[in-house]
C-alpha cells in the first residue's frame, strides 16, 4: 500500500520502541561493569516473522482508518466509521485484527488496560462484521 496510516505508524514506533529497549537493557546486562566502556554503534534490529507479520495485517487497512481503529480499541474514545468497519472486517480480517491487538494490549504501555482493551477488540469486530452481513448489505443498495 502507498501510502502509511497512522496506525501503522503508531505501531511501528511502539514495535521500534520495545525492539530498542530490550536491546538496551541486553546489551547493558551483556557489558562488564569495570570494563572501560567502548562507543558501540547499534543498527536497529530487523523484525521478527511475527511483527512483520502484524505490520502486514496493519498495511492492509485503508488510508486513516488505522488511526480510527486504534483509537476506538485501544483508547476507547473513538467511532469507527462504516467505511472503516468495512475495511476492518475486509481487508484487515478477523485474525489479522486479533493478533494485532493482542501484541498491542501486551505492550508494557497498554497492558493495565488489557482486559478492557481486547473487551473493545470483540465488540468492534462484532460490530463491524455484522456491517458485513448480506443483509445488511442489500438493505444499504436499496435505499
Amino acid at each position: 500500500m502507498a501510502s502509511f496510516n497512522f496506525f501503522y505508524i503508531v505501531l511501528f514506533f511502539i514495535i521500534s520502541f520495545n525492539l530498542s529497549i530490550e536491546k538496551l537493557v541486553a546489551y547493558e546486562v551483556l557489558q562488564p561493569s569495570q570494563a572501560p566502556s567502548s562507543k558501540v554503534n547499534h543498527a536497529p534490529s530487523p523484525l521478527s516473522p511475527y511483527q512483520t507479520y502484524l505490520t502486514n495485517c496493519v498495511g492492509k487497512l485503508k488510508p486513516k482508518c488505522g488511526k480510527q481503529i486504534f483509537f476506538a480499541v485501544i483508547v476507547g474514545n473513538q467511532t469507527i466509521s462504516n467505511h472503516c468497519c468495512l475495511s476492518l472486517v475486509n481487508d484487515m480480517g478477523k485474525t489479522c485484527h486479533y493478533d494485532v491487538t493482542r501484541y498491542a494490549a501486551n505492550l508494557p504501555t497498554y497492558k493495565k488496560n488489557k482486559t478492557q482493551i481486547l473487551d473493545r477488540c470483540d465488540r468492534i469486530w462484532n460490530y463491524c462484521s455484522s456491517l458485513d452481513s448480506p443483509s445488511c448489505v442489500s438493505k444499504f443498495h436499496s435505499m
